[in-house]
């Protein structure tokens, strides 16, 4: 009589005579299962089927196909041996239901070792092992709010664990266990277009795990609802939602704009040209907020010269054009706190809004002009701020200059006194009368004070300007 352990060495002995295709003949029914891999010893099948999938079907067909009997075996782990389960006869195609032997308690635990032995009617015996896995995600029970304050957002659930698999290596003998570690992978996501904290994570917290949506370095500032998914090493996945979780943190943020002459709006850019008198208004960014409180600060060296701290002061949401006063030059701080009714508040400080300090660029003045009224270069003028949009200007941050031209013989046949941003040029004519100056030499003088104080009349400009008159 031969023995029980002689018996798998003759199947393996027959195996090895028989043509076998390049998949497996112990199989998922038409890919019902929801996870499929090779076991560590690779030669059998790890098929896993989700405990909610309705279609646990297992199959097995011989290579060729022909008619035969199956006799289906489910491993034993207390004697380490495969006890026959059921036999289908006389068929091509033997399929087995899972849930029914689960129900049955012919399947009882959640990972089976399954073995088929087929043989035909032409006498050629095939075995075949496969390891089923019933994958069940646990339910992680009611998600609550942990904390909710204006410095985290903490949500909790139930701790729960991932039950570990194991099965046997059945190339070696005696059998080893191998365990597949069922390791989770953990989802945050919200409802809004808000930034989650940590949303790859879950922290332990006695009885409890916590996931950290929110804390002062990522705070959202929108009602959001909020769905946690776990998933484990097969891709099988439980998610819970907690619906309308308040955002009480607030945000102080906003940005500096730069007014223009003609009244329009461009971005404040400190490495641009800003004279006085410089105009700006505010673009208020802050996020979640109520009630604003803004301070507009003064230079530090007018502090040190004992003038006041604060130039000016806003609750608006955007400060009104009259509450700032335009920049004189210098640096400016201006601070902007933001809060709501949780008791939440935040605030920023931007450094610096900056002034231009007065000067006239001498590089800047031209030494010729051509007043034959062809709209070139028909007025000895500065390049300023209310006749150039970019480039070098020659006059800035003044608040007053005086522009005199006189002739070789010392007569002054042109002059200007006041404020530069009204200074049109000089178009040619002597002491702006109808009549033409001569062609020739002049000599100007230019002198003036800017807005931060600076007196320029003792350091005059001067120079000599050509006069043409081109047809």
């Amino acid at each position: 009589m031969m023995s029980s352990k002689s018996l798998p060495l003759l199947i393996f002995f027959l195996l090895s005579l028989v043509s076998v295709t390049s998949y497996s003949q112990l199989y998922d029914f038409k890919g019902s299962a929801d996870h499929r891999r090779s076991t560590d010893y690779g030669e059998d099948t790890i098929i896993v089927f989700f405990s909610d999938n309705e279609r646990k079907v297992m199959a097995a067909s011989h290579t060729t196909e022909d008619t035969s009997n199956f006799l289906w075996k489910r491993f034993n782990r207390d004697t380490q041996e495969f006890d026959s389960l059921l036999i289908h006869k006389d068929t091509t195609l033997s399929r087995i239901h899972l849930d029914s032997l689960y129900s049955r308690n012919d399947l009882k635990h959640a990972t089976e070792g399954m073995r088929v032995e087929i043989l035909s009617d032409e006498d050629s015996l095939e075995l075949f092992n496969a390891w089923v896995i019933l994958d069940t995600m646990p339910d992680f029970g009611e998600m609550e709010i942990a904390q909710n304050n204006c410095e985290s957002i903490w949500l909790s659930v139930d701790q729960f664990e991932l039950e570990n698999y194991e099965y046997y290596n059945l190339a070696d003998s005696p059998y080893v266990s191998t365990r597949i570690y069922n390791n989770r992978n953990v989802t945050w996501e919200s409802s809004e277009d808000v930034d989650i904290f940590d949303p790859e994570t879950l922290y332990n917290y006695g009885d409890r795990f916590i996931g950290k949506i929110g804390t002062p370095l990522g705070m959202p500032y929108k009602d959001s609802d909020y769905t946690l998914t776990v998933r484990n090493v097969f891709g099988n996945s439980r998610s819970k939602t907690i619906e309308g979780v308040e955002a009480k943190a607030v945000k102080a943020e906003f940005d500096v704009k730069k007014i223009l002459n003609d009244g329009s709006v461009v971005d404040y850019n400190k490495n641009e040209v800003n004279e006085a008198l410089l105009d700006v208004t505010f673009e208020n960014k802050s996020k979640n907020a109520q009630y604003y409180d803004w301070v507009g600060f003064n230079d530090s060296l007018n502090i040190l010269r004992g003038r006041d701290s604060i130039l000016w002061s806003s609750e608006e949401e955007i400060p009104l054009t009259t509450e700032v006063e335009p920049y004189k030059p210098g640096k400016y701080p201006v601070r902007l706190t933001v809060s709501n009714d949780y008791g939440c508040y935040d605030s920023t400080t931007f450094y610096h809004i900056e002034a231009d300090s007065s000067r006239i660029d001498t590089t800047q003045i031209p030494n010729v002009f051509t007043p034959n009224d062809d709209g070139k270069n028909d007025y000895f003028v500065l390049p300023k701020k209310s006749n150039i949009t970019g480039g070098k200007r020659g006059v800035v941050s003044m608040k007053w200059i005086e522009v005199s031209v006189f002739n070789r013989s010392g007569e002054l046949v042109y002059r200007f006194n006041g404020d530069p941003e009204n200074w049109k040029g000089w178009n040619g004519k002597v002491r702006n009368s109808n009549r033409d100056a001569a062609e020739g030499v002049y000599i100007y003088v230019i002198k003036g004070r800017g807005y931060d104080g600076v007196m320029h009349e003792d350091r005059q400009y001067s120079g000599f300007l050509y006069l043409f008159r081109e047809n």
